[in-house]
């Protein structure tokens, strides 16, 4: 397998090239915006795109899913709880002079339990609402790989003050991501990335204490 990290735009979101390396399938998970650099990743490496993951439907995480369909033609995912929410996020950019285009609407409508294969790599979709009411995450148990989204950071969590944003829930979604096993990498949707067990050490947020 392998892995590469675009950030993107000004918020700095990490978008995550995911990609099999004999078949060189590609999934795109979270293209915030800077589609030409994304672009320029999947061709120097000769990757071939098969679907847009969006772990939620925030801007920064889902302005660049137009250009990205249109170049490859291959359908965009997202949270079912957060499929309304899709089409109007980039109006939020507006609000802070940010371009972001008008996403489509999203053609795969992801819920509890499925699972989504990139080659030979199966994720399963793990529903971790708090950051939105319809955040997923991307497990991987047999690779140890976690793509968490905006729910958890290095020793941080997502916000839960936005629109659909949750305290309670995004507590419980922390807790239920330290208990996966202590070995899994976790690649989050801004900064560095970081381990399970090192959150269950440092996570100042864990068990719900601020």
């Amino acid at each position: 397998m392998g892995i590469k990290t675009v950030v993107v735009g000004v918020l700095q979101v990490n978008c995550y090239l995911f990609y099999d390396e004999t078949s060189k399938e590609c999934l795109i998970i979270d293209p915030g915006n800077d589609a030409d650099k994304i672009y320029k990743v999947i061709e120097n490496n000769s990757l071939k795109p098969a679907i847009i993951v969006n772990t939620h439907y925030h801007f920064d995480h889902t302005g660049a899913n137009r250009s990205i369909k249109n170049r490859y033609d291959i359908p965009i995912a997202i949270g079912e709880k957060d499929a309304p929410l899709l089409k109007d996020a980039y109006k939020a950019a507006l609000e802070f002079m940010i371009h972001a285009e008008m996403s489509p609407k999203a053609d795969i409508l992801f819920k509890e339990g499925d699972t989504l294969s990139v080659g030979e790599k199966i994720f399963e979709v793990l529903e971790t609402p708090g950051h939105t009411q319809g955040s997923v995450c991307l497990y991987s148990k047999k690779e140890k790989i976690l793509f968490s989204g905006d729910t958890l950071f290095y020793e941080s969590v997502g916000r839960w003050d936005l629109p659909t944003g949750d305290k309670k829930m995004l507590f419980a979604s922390l807790d239920r991501l330290l208990n996966l096993e202590k070995d899994v990498a976790v690649f989050p949707g801004h900064g560095q990335t970081t381990t399970i067990e090192h959150e269950i050490k440092n996570n100042p947020y864990k068990k719900g204490v601020l």
